[in-house]
């Protein structure tokens, strides 16, 4: 045999031997599908928005318990301010004299107005925490104004947070000065035509004064409730609407200061009340030496 005839011989041996062993098989290909890949295909983000988690409960606001409403009241406190000393002789301030505008008007001090034995100015109220409940301020604003060189009126009271308008109708500046014992609040120049001044407090007596015109003094007295008066030039005074109950009673005098009486208040008759002052009872701490150099 020829030697290309063996070589010939040799190859195809070896091809048979060859596909003998085979290829290795290919995984089987799901059924009408394409042939799959050694790498997983990555997943398909959802159309959907994934849900939102569950919110954790919300803190509830600590609430505090509402102040029980204002009782309304039928009750009446009536009474009278007596005076059974000697009073102090109200004369014009000297310096009126020598100030513009306020010369022009003799206009005695009215410090102590007594009239038959009545004392005026003088303001009663029951005290304050007295009466359980809670009081709006009005709406309507109270005024003091400046007229003749003299704060009008020279005293009133007003509930906690109420307007107060401070108005000069007189054709001069004047200069308010508001203290609360010897703290001053404000001080504050109001010339003539100029706007109101308006104010409000929580607490306290307030005095005014003027330091161009240092014989003028006001006075408005902040309570947490609606019930005081102001004794008239017959020295008696009225608080109505008062619910029924048990009170302690104040009056407070500029010149003569604070008494007290206790007083029970029913929704059928008036309570009766007398307050005396003798004339001899010291200056209060909150309006000092008032006529010392006045005259």
């Amino acid at each position: 045999m020829h030697r290309r005839d063996l070589v010939s011989l040799s190859a195809l041996a070896l091809a048979a031997l060859t596909l003998g062993a085979g290829c290795p098989e290919e995984p089987p290909r799901p059924a009408g599908g394409a042939a799959a890949t050694s790498s997983a295909a990555p997943p398909v983000a959802s159309a959907e928005k994934p849900s939102a988690p569950p919110k954790a409960p919300e803190a509830k606001a600590t609430e505090q318990a509402p102040a029980p409403p204002a009782p309304e009241g039928k009750g009446t406190i009536k009474g009278v301010v007596k005076f059974t000393g000697k009073p102090v002789e109200m004369k014009v301030p000297a310096a009126r004299k020598d100030a513009p505008v306020c010369q022009d008007k003799d206009v005695v001090h009215n410090a102590v107005v007594v009239n038959d034995g009545k004392l005026k100015d003088t303001l009663v109220r029951i005290a304050v925490g007295g009466v359980q409940g809670s009081w709006k301020a009005p709406d309507a604003h109270a005024v003091v104004d400046q007229k003749d060189c003299m704060y009008e009126p020279r005293i009133q009271g007003v509930v906690s947070g109420q307007q107060v308008d401070i108005k000069n109708s007189d054709r001069t500046l004047h200069n308010v000065h508001t203290y609360k014992g010897s703290e001053t609040l404000f001080n504050q120049a109001q010339p003539r035509g100029a706007d109101p001044l308006t104010k409000s407090w929580s607490d306290g007596i307030i005095k005014l004064t003027c330091d161009i015109h240092p014989w003028m003094r006001g006075f408005v007295v902040v309570t947490d409730h609606p019930f005081f008066a102001v004794s008239g030039g017959d020295g008696s005074f009225a608080i109505e609407k008062v619910p029924a109950g048990k009170y302690k009673l104040e009056a407070w005098h500029p010149r003569y200061g604070l008494k007290t009486a206790d007083v029970t208040v029913a929704d059928d008759k008036p309570a009766q009340v007398t307050f005396t002052y003798a004339g001899t009872e010291a200056e209060p701490a909150e309006n000092k030496d008032e006529l010392k150099g006045l005259w």
